[in-house]
């Protein structure tokens, strides 16, 4: 075959192409990489790729894990800082809780107290890099004001340090100064100390006492029911029973009420009824059986009732208790009653015999008796006490100037005095009283009402007293003998001869007939007491807990998800005053067909009726005010529901005589247009006037948007609060059990799951300011309710371990983020090693390739050289 010329260049051009290429691919790779361009290596480029991004996630999730770890160590050293304060916070609460100090330095202590608190505030409003660490993703804007209040969210700031790997890095003010912790239990204490009255009244129960000398020793569960309940007389077995009467909650979260007596007299001191045997009683009735506990009841060492909740983690049991030897002649079995003490806790008032009770809450309570007959007292029978404080309508203990109409209610006109005047000479009885009446005019005061008394039951010669203190009217009956024998001093003697002083007051209307007028005791209320007022805002006392998870209801739960029973039947009224002041009366009756409002009084608003009318509880539709035209069936009303209809009551008076004439109507049909607007609209002005709604610690709040100090009064309650009717198992009814309490004079909070730092914190300073050591106070004041520097031990240790567990926490998340980014730089460094091997040249192999192909290049340039000169004189 014959190789011509063309043929040769082409063969001798593409050889030295392809080897000048595999120079050029050779020299290029000396600049560190294997391949410039993709389709010099698709694997390789695919391949590298994949390990680019891969670096560039892990680049960024270390970025972010550092990022959350600086954040972690900042929220760390403040977590330090407020540790190591509530250090020094225990220290000096451990100094003031001891008895021993003056009013000045426990003064100075609890300014001391104050500082620390200041720092526990600015440390929870600490901000770097103009990011607050404890408001949640609210980083802008301080989480807490002066008072506690949180204004942050509870929501997590998260890291992405992988797919489907995102970490929390971030403390939640909300976490950590409130929340809840389920390895703690809920412990509550009555907060009226009880003495031993054999030991503090001697001389008139106990004649065989060594020295007669009177001591204040508290009760004890081994005293005897006569110890703690009292006697008149030296005489132990003439005691009638006691009847005890108990409103509760139980450690499930479902209200209860119980009443049941138990003797009080004995021959045989060993056989007596002991406090152990009441407590034993009480227990019962949260559901302690002889094998198994739910609570544990016992005394502390001031004579107060402690129930423990033997279940941690639960916020539920709430008690209250009064007991009385009264026996209503009412309340007979052979008349249908059920023959145990009264069915109507009322007619206490009205009994004239001894009320003796155990939780007290300086809250006001409802006008709830017609008649009030006054109290002997055991120990000195010359003193009658009319039982109720009289207070303002401001709740204010009033003074011998008070004006009785700013004490009694406006319908009150008169009061009737009656019953049988002092003795008209030693032990020698007086004559009845004919019924006087006395006017209440707008000059009335006090002081005119004890000198009627004066004259009505000094008549005749009597020699009475009338003393006014602390709000209650004391009459005495100087014409009282003290107890025999002569023997001994006569200063020493008690007064125990017979009084036959007998008084009994009866609120008369304008045209004479009886009225409500008097209130019961604030020791003796249960729910029936108006709502505290701060300024323009008025509060509950009582934590809406959702039985279920024990977390504080909002406004979306139902109240049946909190009541824990059916609320179809229950009724509960309500009684206050709108923003303008205006009363108003009225009921929210719970069906299964259909919840309702219904006015009581007044009848008529800005020109048009009202009583009467059933004003159904609508269905939201939508974000309120809009509404559907369906009435809320018992068990399906949230809170934000009751919140909206109280909202119209508490606007009332503003509302347009329109819109009250279309709602207010008796046929009403709300699937009309025009008369669902005006519902509508009412909802909707009510929420410029008023805010109702649950706070922080789930209990009812209403604001007044517009006026400082606020005219609004509140109070809402079972209308079945004060009956006990007993079936006939012996139980109370259980259709008159509440369902829900809002505002109660129930027993003092001493130690709970739930947390609110800011507020506890201050509750504990404030027991230190005011001295009080023990729960309750005889100051009419919110102290009465403080658990006390003693219990704020416990309540400061719960909140330091709250705070430990949440720094724990926190570490843990720290932790995390430096585990991350110690595996992440472990990962970068294997990836930029793959990286490498797959698309980083080898140099040593490269030059050798190199000078391979350089050498093979020079060789093959020379043989195309000399084949290009071969002509036909080289081959003759």
């Amino acid at each position: 075959m014959r190789i011509g010329t063309s043929s040769r260049y082409v063969t001798m051009q593409y050889q030295q192409n392809k080897t000048q290429n595999s120079l050029d691919r050779t020299l290029a790779q000396m600049n560190g990489l294997k391949i410039q361009y993709g389709y010099q290596g698709t694997s390789i480029f695919n391949k590298t790729l994949a390990l680019d991004y891969n670096l560039t996630t892990l680049q960024q999730s270390h970025a972010l894990a550092t990022n959350a770890l600086t954040y972690t160590r900042h929220t760390d050293t403040a977590l330090s800082d407020l540790t190591k304060n509530m250090d020094q916070f225990k220290t000096k609460l451990v100094q003031g809780a001891n008895d021993i100090h003056s009013e000045t330095s426990r003064l100075a202590i609890a300014k001391d107290l104050k500082s620390i608190r200041d720092h526990f505030l600015s440390l929870a409003n600490t901000s770097i890099g103009g990011e607050y660490i404890f408001g949640g993703t609210a980083t802008t804007t301080k989480p807490f004001n002066p008072d506690g209040s949180y204004n942050g969210n509870n929501a997590s700031l998260n890291a992405l340090l992988g797919s489907n790997n995102s970490v929390t890095y971030n403390i939640t003010g909300k976490e950590l100064f409130f929340g809840s912790d389920n390895d703690k239990n809920r412990v509550i204490s009555t907060n009226i100390p009880k003495f031993n009255q054999s030991a503090l009244n001697p001389k008139i129960m106990d004649p065989n006492h060594p020295t007669g000398v009177s001591e204040e020793v508290h009760i004890t569960a081994e005293d005897t029911l006569r110890d703690l309940v009292g006697d008149n007389d030296a005489d132990t077995s003439n005691n009638p029973p006691e009847v005890f009467y108990i409103t509760g909650r139980k450690a499930d979260g479902t209200a209860f009420k119980s009443k049941f007596s138990m003797d009080v007299a004995y021959t045989d001191k060993n056989q007596a009824s002991t406090v152990q045997d009441l407590l034993d009683k009480i227990g019962r009735e949260f559901g302690n059986t002889e094998t198994s506990q739910v609570v544990e009841v016992t005394v502390n060492k001031w004579g107060e009732i402690e129930i423990k909740d033997l279940t941690s983690g639960r916020s539920n049991i709430e008690f209250y208790m009064v007991s009385s030897s009264y026996q209503d002649p009412n309340n007979t079995i052979a008349g249908g009653g059920d023959g145990v003490g009264t069915q109507d806790i009322d007619t206490l008032l009205g009994s004239g015999v001894k009320v003796n009770t155990y939780v007290q809450s300086p809250f006001i309570g409802t006008f709830s008796s017609e008649t009030i007959t006054a109290v002997e007292d055991y120990n000195d029978h010359r003193l009658h006490t009319i039982p109720t404080t009289f207070r303002t309508h401001t709740n204010e203990i009033a003074k011998s100037n008070t004006l009785l109409s700013n004490i009694f209610p406006a319908g009150v006109d008169s009061i009737t005095l009656s019953g049988v005047g002092a003795n008209v000479a030693l032990d020698t009885a007086g004559a009845a009283v004919a019924p006087t009446n006395f006017a209440i005019t707008a000059t009335t005061t006090v002081q005119d009402l004890m000198d009627e008394i004066k004259r009505v039951y000094g008549a005749n010669g009597a020699d009475v007293d009338v003393q006014f203190a602390e709000g209650k009217i004391v009459v005495v009956d100087n014409n009282v003998s003290k107890k025999n024998p002569p023997d001994k001093d006569d200063k020493e003697l008690p007064y125990i001869g017979s009084s036959s002083l007998s008084i009994t007051l009866t609120a008369n209307d304008a045209a004479g007939g009886p009225i409500n007028g008097f209130r019961n005791d604030y020791s003796v209320e249960y729910d029936r007491v108006g709502f505290s007022r701060s300024g323009g805002t008025l509060s509950s006392n009582v934590s809406q807990v959702v039985r279920s998870t024990n977390e504080y209801a909002t406004l979306e739960t139902k109240l049946s998800e909190v009541a824990g029973v059916g609320l179809d039947g229950h009724t509960y009224n309500f009684e206050v005053k709108d923003v303008n002041g205006i009363p108003i009366e009225g009921r929210i009756e719970f069906r299964n067909t259909g919840s309702v409002l219904i006015i009581n009084s007044p009848a008529q608003m800005n020109g048009q009726n009202i009583a009467g009318i059933e004003i159904p509880i609508l269905q939201a539709d939508g974000n309120p005010p809009q509404v559907g035209a369906n009435a809320t069936p018992a068990d399906d009303v949230t809170y934000q529901q009751l919140a909206d209809v109280m909202g119209i009551v508490m606007n009332l008076s503003n509302s347009n005589p329109g819109d009250l004439a279309n709602v207010f109507n008796p046929v009403a049909n709300f699937n009309n247009p025009a008369e669902k607007l005006s519902y509508e609209t009412m909802l909707s002005q009510a929420k410029n006037n008023v805010w109702i709604g649950l706070d922080v610690n789930g209990q009812l709040q209403l604001k007044d948007l517009n006026r400082i100090p606020t005219r609004m009064e509140f109070m809402l309650y079972d209308s079945e609060s004060s009956n006990f009717a007993l079936d006939a198992n012996g139980r109370v009814t259980p259709a008159i059990h509440p369902a829900l309490t809002f505002q109660a004079n129930n027993a003092v909070i001493g130690e709970d799951p739930h947390v609110n730092f800011f507020q506890q914190i201050d509750t504990i300073i404030k027991a230190l300011e005011d001295g009080v050591y023990r729960p309750g106070s005889d100051q009419y004041n919110d102290s009465m309710r403080n658990p006390g520097i003693q219990n704020a031990l416990a309540i400061f240790d719960h909140l330091a371990d709250h705070v430990n567990k949440v720094h724990t926490k926190n570490g843990a998340q720290g932790n995390a983020f430096s585990y991350s980014i110690e595996r992440t730089e472990t990962l970068m460094v294997q990836v930029k090693t793959l990286r490498a091997e797959t698309i980083d040249t080898d140099f040593a192999e490269t030059y050798l390739q190199f000078s391979t192909l350089t050498l093979g290049y020079q060789a093959m340039l020379s043989s195309i050289g000399k084949i290009s000169q071969l002509s036909l004189v080289n081959y003759i």
